[in-house]
This record gives C-alpha cells, sequence and structure tokens, in this order.
C-alpha cells in the first residue's frame, strides 16, 4: 500500500489518476486551488502530428471491448504489445500527446504555495489496439503501468494503472472528461480512503503534442492536504523494442 500511495501522490495526485480500491468515492469538490471550467466546448479538433490515425466513427463498434474488470495483468498485457498507431480512436487522436519518451519534473507539497519537493520521472507511451495509450512511469525505484482509454458506454475517459511490486495488487481508477481542445479533467474512482477525494487538471500546451501540463489536488473532507504540479516533455521518439515490425 505504501507505494501505491507513493504512486497517488505522483500521479495528482499527478493529476491525471484514479484509484480502484477500499473506497468508492467519484465525487471531487475542486475548490478554489483548481478552478471549476465555465463551459466544456464539445467541438472536434483535428489530430496531433505524428504517426497516429484517427479511427472513423463507423469503425467505433469493432473496437476491442472493455473488459468487465481491469487487472494488473490485464494492464501488462497491453503493455507487452508493440505500439501500434494505425487507427487510434479520435477521442484519443485529439489528445495532444505523442508516443516516445517523455521526461516529467514534478513538484509536491500539501497545498498551493508549499511546494515541497521536486522530482523527476520518466514515462514511455504507445498506442495499442486502436484504442489505448498505454504508459510506464518510473521514478527511483518505483515502477508503474497505466492505461487511459475512451468508453463509449460510459461517454468518459477511462484510466488504471498498477505498481509492478508483487506486493501491491491494487488497481487505482479515474474517469475523466474533456473540456475544449487543450484541457481535461479527472476524478478518482474509487480511494483507499473513502474522506479523500482528489482531481486532476491536464492542460495540453503544443499543438505538436511534444508537452503538458498537470495540476493535481487532493483534500480530506474538503480541506486540502496534498497539491502538485507536473511538466511533460517529449525527448525522443519509442525504442525499437516497443514498436512493431508490421506497423512502420
Amino acid at each position: 500500500m505504501k507505494k501505491l500511495l507513493s504512486l497517488l501522490s505522483c500521479l495528482l495526485l499527478f493529476g491525471c489518476g484514479e484509484k480502484k480500491g477500499v473506497g468508492d468515492n467519484g465525487q471531487t469538490d475542486t475548490g478554489s486551488a483548481i478552478e471549476k471550467p465555465k463551459a466544456p466546448n464539445e467541438s472536434k479538433a483535428s489530430s496531433v502530428d505524428g504517426a497516429t490515425v484517427e479511427l472513423p466513427a463507423n469503425e467505433v463498434a469493432d473496437l476491442p471491448p472493455l473488459p468487465e474488470v481491469v487487472t494488473k495483468e490485464f494492464i501488462m498485457d497491453l503493455w507487452a504489445k508493440p505500439h501500434d498507431g494505425r487507427g487510434i480512436i479520435e477521442e484519443l487522436a485529439d489528445g495532444g500527446i505523442r508516443e516516445g519518451v517523455w521526461n516529467v519534473i514534478s513538484k509536491r507539497g500539501p497545498r498551493k504555495g508549499e511546494i515541497i519537493d521536486s522530482i523527476e520521472s520518466t514515462m514511455i507511451l504507445k498506442m495499442i489496439d486502436r484504442r489505448y495509450q498505454v504508459w510506464e512511469w518510473r521514478e527511483g525505484d518505483l515502477l508503474t503501468y497505466t492505461v487511459t482509454t475512451y468508453d463509449y458506454d460510459a461517454s468518459t475517459y477511462r484510466w488504471w494503472g498498477a505498481s509492478v511490486s508483487p506486493e501491491e495488487t491494487s488497481i487505482f481508477e479515474h474517469s475523466g472528461r474533456r473540456y475544449w481542445r487543450n484541457l481535461m479533467e479527472w476524478k478518482a474512482a474509487n480511494l483507499p480512503d473513502p474522506e479523500i477525494q482528489s482531481t486532476m487538471r491536464t492542460t495540453f500546451i503544443s499543438e505538436d503534442g511534444r508537452m503538458f501540463k498537470v495540476v493535481g489536488e487532493a483534500k480530506r473532507n474538503g480541506e486540502v492536504v496534498s497539491y502538485s504540479t507536473g511538466e511533460f516533455n517529449w525527448q525522443s521518439g519509442l525504442p525499437e523494442e516497443h514498436r512493431s515490425r508490421e506497423a512502420k
């Protein structure tokens, strides 16, 4: 549990994550530190430059189905597959994030204006099965894998993650909503502590998918107990071992 809580801290809890744990809290009071968007813009945007290609709407029914229960094995099986950016669903092709190696600088503290830690991490992103973004997150000895997709039945983005540590069996989960082209909000679906609520905002900075920023906040009974910011910068393309020869 200690490593899983560390993961939530870096994701907030880096701004994108959710938990599938003991609690069942899916509502978040964003408060003054993270302002509520006034109104979502549902208009569609063009895809970012790169290898991904949007999937026509009439092919959505042909996507691989989401599992009823997401497990660590499911996440790791996705990561083991080679990247293939062909036919990616529009909801991810419009996300402003490209596959490759990313550098992450996270700043964390108990609340806004009281940053204590600055931590550097590395992430690798690849596209799988037309509907998944799969991340590998490395921070010191912490190694985590996360999966993001769009759930057409629930009309929401979904995001899961798990530590590779055999001691950690919990899955964290978030649900997400897009506001305008360059802004997304994520809320924790389940957290180990039912008194904790967390929310995260992702802002896509560059049109070419090479930079985005995250602001995350956690509250206990309405009081801010954790605040973090993260800056994500694309460093290089995917290493060859993550690519499919057929997709080239």
